[in-house]
This record gives C-alpha cells, sequence and structure tokens, in this order.
C-alpha cells in the first residue's frame, strides 16, 4: 500500500479532531499546543479515548481535547520523577559495584576475564569502556592518564565512573556469581536474578524517559520479575498478569529500591500525590489495581 496522507494545517488538524467526535473549550488554546506539541505526538495521549481504536478514530462520547493535554502533562511529570529517582539508584548501584568487587577482587577488577560470564562479555564490556574513556574529558580521567603508565586504564572506580545504567546493569548481569555479587544484591534486599530483572527494566525506562517518550500506558518488553521472597514490604496484590508489562510493577520496583537504601525517600509520596493531581486519568491502561492505595506498600 503507498502512503499518500499530507501534512495538514493547524486548522485542518483541529477540523479533522472535531470531525471525529472530540470536543474543545479553547480552539486558540488548542492550537497553540499542536504548534508546540505535534499532532502525531499527541495521538498516543489520545487514544485511549478513542470507541474502538483499532476499526475506527472516533472518540468516546464527551472526550475533550483537554482530556488528551492533562494526560501528556501528567506522563511529562511522571518522566521527570522516574529520571530523578533512578538517578539515585543508578549511583548506588555503581557505588556497590565498585566497593564490593575492588574489596574481593582489587583495584582493576574490571580488568580480569575470568570474572565474567562468557569471554565475549567481557571483551564487550571493556570496549564500551575503553571507547567512553577514549572520548570523555573527565578531568581525573586526564589526570591518572598523565600522572601513571602502568596499568594503562585506571582503576575501577574511576573507569566506571564512566559507564551509563544500561552498561552497569549489562556488567553485573554479566559477571560471575561471587560473595561480591551477592553482596550489591543485598544491599538492594533483593536475590541476585532479581535485581539483574529489574536493572534491565529501570535501564528501558532511564532510556525511554532521556528520550522523552511516552509512559504512561508503555508496554515493558522485559516486565521486573516478582520476588518470591521479598526481604522488605512489597505488594500484597498484584495486576493480572497480562498487565506485568504496564508501569506499576515498574513504579513498585522503584519505590522497592530506593527504600531499601534510603528509607526516608519521598518517591512513593510524590507519585501519589502526582496521581491525584489529575483524577480522570485511567489508572488501569497503568497496570494499577482498582484498590492500589489500600496496599501496605503504597501507605507513607
Amino acid at each position: 500500500m503507498y502512503f499518500e496522507k499530507k501534512p495538514l494545517t493547524i486548522e485542518e488538524q483541529i477540523h479533522l479532531l472535531e470531525s471525529r467526535g472530540l470536543r474543545f473549550d479553547d480552539k486558540q488554546l488548542a492550537a497553540h499546543y499542536l504548534e508546540n506539541i505535534s499532532y502525531y505526538r499527541l495521538s498516543a495521549y489520545w487514544y485511549t479515548f478513542l470507541k474502538d481504536p483499532k476499526s475506527n478514530h472516533e472518540f468516546k462520547t464527551g472526550t475533550n481535547f483537554q482530556h488528551a493535554i492533562d494526560t501528556y502533562v501528567f506522563d511529562r511529570k511522571l518522566r521527570l520523577l522516574i529520571f530523578d529517582e533512578i538517578e539515585r539508584i543508578e549511583i548506588a548501584l555503581r557505588t556497590q559495584i565498585i566497593y564490593h568487587f575492588s574489596h574481593q577482587f582489587g583495584a582493576m577488577w574490571y580488568d580480569d576475564k575470568k570474572l565474567f560470564r562468557k569471554p565475549q562479555y567481557y571483551y564487550k564490556f571493556n570496549k564500551l569502556m575503553i571507547d567512553e574513556m577514549e572520548r570523555t574529558s573527565e578531568i581525573f580521567i586526564r589526570h591518572y592518564q598523565n600522572k601513571y603508565t602502568d596499568p594503562p586504564n585506571p582503576p575501577a572506580w574511576m573507569m566506571l565512573e564512566l559507564a551509563s545504567f544500561g552498561q552497569l546493569s549489562l556488567l553485573y548481569k554479566n559477571l560471575r556469581n561471587a560473595d561480591a555479587r551477592k553482596k550489591v544484591a543485598e544491599h538492594f534486599k533483593l536475590h541476585e536474578n532479581v535485581l539483574v530483572s529489574w536493572l534491565e527494566t529501570l535501564s528501558y525506562l532511564r532510556n525511554t524517559c532521556a528520550h522523552h517518550s511516552r509512559l504512561w500506558n508503555r508496554k515493558i518488553p522485559k516486565p521486573p520479575v516478582i520476588p518470591e521472597k521479598p526481604r522488605a514490604l512489597w505488594l500484597n496484590e498484584l495486576p493480572p498478569l497480562d498487565y506485568h508489562n504496564r508501569m506499576y510493577l515498574a513504579l513498585a520496583s522503584i519505590g522497592y529500591l530506593l527504600t531499601s537504601f534510603m528509607p526516608s525517600s519521598s518517591f512513593k509520596k510524590r507519585l501519589i500525590k502526582l496521581i491525584d493531581q489529575y483524577p480522570a486519568l485511567p489508572l488501569h491502561y497503568m497496570g494499577f489495581p482498582l484498590k492500589w492505595k489500600e496496599d501496605e506498600f503504597w501507605k507513607v
């Protein structure tokens, strides 16, 4: 099939939406939004307000353009909240990996092939780190290179400062079982396999946030594994299995990780406050159970 759609003016976009049943309280304000947030980007936020998204583009009776804008604004605030909190988890993860592996295996442990599950994992990670080192303008890296000649690469506590969250997640996943690896997981009150899963989920979410992409009704490719014997407060009620790949479990995972090393974390309180600001938001698209606030896990 040949693509024949032509770009529409802002006025034509509003007319098209109106013909499909979308209401506008202020068309001038709507035009301002469409001039600064593209029609295509916003379409992901009014998708859930369609009568039957698979067969037509007609809106449910009473749907207002402001519904889509509210959902968009909520999603933006959610991204900012998550991005901020994942930063705390990333720094704690990096600190724990560096500390425990350096104490057990020495300053240059990341350059020991035997510590990786497979040789290719070692070569891949070290190439990533060397590439990062060659690109960086970090003063501490240049200082090491100017002062020391042996070994040629800096110690783990310098080198891993260059690693992204995704690279740290991949590193932890590909390291062999060792006391150091267990101690990292214990710091977050999780089994190693559960931590690997949660880090993969958070790495995906962080990249989504970094690219300003939609979160609120997103399906996560690798949903977080449910801990069989959680060592701290966890959810009493889980969403249905086919909603495990929605945001609810991912948000709970972030809350669990944060409180495991930072009991005073305000993440849960801030999340609840954000959701309360948008009472019309259909939370079931995010996998939230109907009575989720009654779960002990969310009581703050």
